[in-house]
Parts: structure tokens; C-alpha cells; sequence
């Protein structure tokens, strides 16, 4: 069993499901969950000392320490907007060199393509930095894999993206860096 399907096992465990190669690794989480909804599926979550924001102004509002992403200590970062849950982060705890950084997301990578097929889109652009990124839906619902060159390090993550229900998809920007019609 990889290091990837174990973390994603004992989430599984953490919200009382079953076999993780059936099911998305946030299942039960659901779009608009309050913060105590989080918790009493993940009753390990803290709420942080200092939240991050993201740019759409999404708050941290809980952080779970402990897990693991193809064998390395990560930790998850539950964000929440106006109307409740909006994203799962789970970004390595440190910064490895650039080739342990890259061979850990393919790891990962491979461990989402066994549990959820072929992913529904990917990039790797080298300029100015190097970048990949990995996309699957399950459920509809984006299951990205990042990988990004910091200098001499690099910055490896999964993100879950919650959909309001029903939501259509979201528009394809027309950028090189987006695969779009001038990306190819």
C-alpha cells in the first residue's frame, strides 16, 4: 500500500468510511459545512494560530497536523467562506530539494490515477519556474495535484475544491498557462 493510500485510508477512517480506492479522500465533506461540522468528522483539527487567507478571501479556519503525503509529514488546511467549507489543502510541512519535491508528486500522482483513473487535465510548464499540475474529478468535484520550483526547493500539494451543489462547471480561461485554445 503507498504512502498516499494510507493517508487517504485514515481520513476514510477519520469520517467512518470504507475503502478508499472507491471513494474521494474528503468524502463526507461537502460544500458550506461549518466548522464544527469539519471537526466532528476530523475532531483532530485545531483552529490555527494564524490563518491563512486565500486570494478569493477564504479563511484557514481549521488545520490538521499528522498526516502524510507519499510518506512525508503534510498537513491539511480546512478553508471556509461566507457560506461555509470551500477547500482542503494538504501541502508537504517542508520544502525538499527540487528532484525529492518532483518525486514525491509523481507518487502522488500515480497513487490518484490508480484510486480515480486518468486525470481530466494536466500542465507542466518550465519557464520561468518549473510547474505541474494534475487534475481529476470525482464527483465532479476538482482533486488537483501541484508541484512548483521555490529556488532550490519545492512546494508539493493536493487541493480539494467543494462545488455548491449543482454548480456548473467553472469557465476555461483562454491563457497559455490554463491549456486553453492559445495553450496548446
Amino acid at each position: 500500500m503507498t504512502p498516499l493510500v494510507r493517508v487517504i485510508l485514515l481520513l476514510l477512517l477519520c469520517l467512518g468510511a470504507g475503502r478508499a480506492d472507491a471513494i474521494a479522500p474528503w468524502q463526507g465533506l461537502r460544500h458550506g459545512m461549518t466548522q464544527e461540522q469539519v471537526r466532528q468528522r476530523f475532531p483532530q483539527a485545531q483552529v490555527p494560530g494564524e490563518p491563512a487567507v486565500l486570494a478569493d478571501g477564504a479563511f484557514e479556519g481549521l488545520r490538521l497536523e499528522g498526516i502524510e503525503l507519499a510518506g512525508r509529514p503534510a498537513t491539511a488546511a480546512f478553508y471556509f467562506g461566507h457560506d461555509g467549507l470551500v477547500q482542503v489543502d494538504a501541502t508537504l510541512d517542508d520544502r525538499p530539494a527540487r528532484a525529492v519535491g518532483m518525486q514525491v508528486f509523481e507518487a502522488i500522482a500515480r497513487d490518484l490515477t490508480a484510486t480515480h483513473g486518468q486525470p481530466h487535465a494536466q500542465e507542466w510548464t518550465h519557464a520561468p519556474w518549473q510547474r505541474r499540475r494534475m487534475e481529476w474529478r470525482v464527483e465532479r468535484v476538482p482533486l488537483r495535484a501541484l508541484y512548483t520550483d521555490m529556488g532550490e526547493t519545492s512546494l508539493v500539494k493536493v487541493i480539494w475544491q467543494a462545488r455548491v451543489p449543482e454548480a456548473p462547471e467553472g469557465p476555461r480561461l483562454d491563457s497559455p498557462t490554463m491549456n486553453g485554445p492559445s495553450g496548446r
